[in-house]
C-alpha cells in the first residue's frame, strides 16, 4: 500500500470501490459506510487521521460506485467484502470503524477472531433484532421494491438528522440525501436483509479486540441504552456518547467523533508499539 489509490477492484465476486490514503506505513483504518450511503460520509474523518494512518475507505457492496448483485445478502458476505478488500491492499491489521450497517459489519468481523481485526469503531449500530424491527425492515424493502428509494430518502433524513440540524439545513444534509436517492434497490434490499438476518446479539459477548461504540445523543433510530448494553458486555470496550449528534453521528458532529476516534486509535497504537518494542 506505498501509494494512494482511488478506483474499482474486484474482491470475494464483487467489484468495489475503494479509496486508500494517508501515511504508506501507518497503522491501517478501515471506514465501513452505513444503510444508503457510500464512503464520503466518511470526507471529515480524513483530515483527522491522514498525516499519522493509513485509510481504506470503500463503497459497501450494493452501495456508491460499487457493484450491487442481486441480493439477498447476508452479514458474514459483507464482513467477506472487508477480508478481502483489506488482502487485496496487502493489510494484514487493521481498526475496522462502521456507522449503522458498516457497525454491524465492524462487530461481525471482530467475532470472525481474525489478526486482521486490530480492534473495532460500531457507531450507530444494533445487533439484536425484535420482531417490531424487522416487519419495519420487511415493509421498508417492500416499498423501495414498488416505488425505489426516492420513496424513503426523505423519512430517512428525517429519520437519521435531528430537526435543529435539519433546519439549519448544512449541505451535508443534502448530499446524504442524494445518496440515498442514489442507491441501488437491489443493493438496499440486500443489505437491509443483511442487518435483518445477521444474528450476532447473542455473541457480541464475544469480541475479544479493543472496542469503542459510539453513539449519538441525538439519534433517533438507536437510543444511546442499546449501545451501552452491547458496550457493557465487551471487556475492557469503551463508550463515547456524541452530544448533538443523531444518527451519522461522524457527519453531524465531526470535531467531538474525531476527538473520541483519535483518541482511541492512538491508545491502541501506543499500547502495541510498547507490547512489541
Amino acid at each position: 500500500m506505498s501509494e494512494d489509490f482511488e478506483g474499482s477492484v474486484r474482491v470475494n465476486g464483487v467489484r468495489l470501490h475503494a479509496r486508500v490514503q494517508g501515511q504508506a506505513d501507518g497503522p491501517v483504518v478501515a471506514f465501513v459506510n452505513s444503510l444508503a450511503t457510500d464512503h464520503r460520509i466518511w470526507d471529515q474523518q480524513i483530515p483527522a487521521l491522514d498525516t499519522k494512518y493509513r485509510v481504506i475507505r470503500y463503497d459497501a457492496r450494493g452501495h456508491g460506485r460499487s457493484e450491487a448483485p442481486a441480493g439477498p445478502y447476508a452479514i458474514d458476505m459483507l464482513v467477506d467484502d472487508l477480508f478481502a478488500l483489506l488482502d487485496h491492499f496487502g493489510c494484514a491489521r487493521a481498526h475496522v470503524v462502521g456507522v449503522s450497517l458498516g457497525g454491524l459489519t465492524a462487530m461481525a468481523a471482530a467475532l470472525r477472531h481474525s489478526p486482521t481485526v486490530a480492534g473495532i469503531v460500531p457507531c450507530a449500530c444494533r445487533a439484536d433484532m425484535p420482531p417490531e424491527f424487522a416487519a419495519g425492515i420487511d415493509s421498508r424493502n417492500a416499498l423501495v421494491r414498488e416505488k425505489g428509494l426516492d420513496a424513503i430518502a426523505e423519512t430517512m433524513v428525517e429519520r437519521w438528522f435531528p430537526a435543529s440540524i435539519r433546519a439549519a439545513g448544512p449541505a451535508y444534509v443534502e448530499t446524504i440525501r442524494q445518496m440515498i436517492r442514489a442507491t441501488s434497490v437491489a443493493g438496499f434490499i440486500g443489505s437491509a436483509e443483511a442487518v435483518k438476518t445477521s444474528g450476532i446479539r447473542p455473541r457480541v459477548h464475544a469480541i475479544a479486540v479493543p472496542a469503542l461504540f459510539v453513539i449519538g445523543d441525538q439519534d433517533a433510530a438507536f437510543p444511546v441504552e442499546l449501545m451501552r448494553a452491547m458496550q457493557e458486555e465487551v471487556r475492557g470496550s469503551e463508550l463515547a456518547v456524541i452530544e448533538g449528534a443523531g444518527h451519522l453521528v461522524n457527519v453531524d458532529q465531526p470535531v467531538a467523533f474525531n476527538a473520541a476516534l483519535t483518541a482511541f486509535l492512538d491508545r491502541q497504537t501506543k499500547q502495541r508499539m510498547d507490547r512489541h518494542g
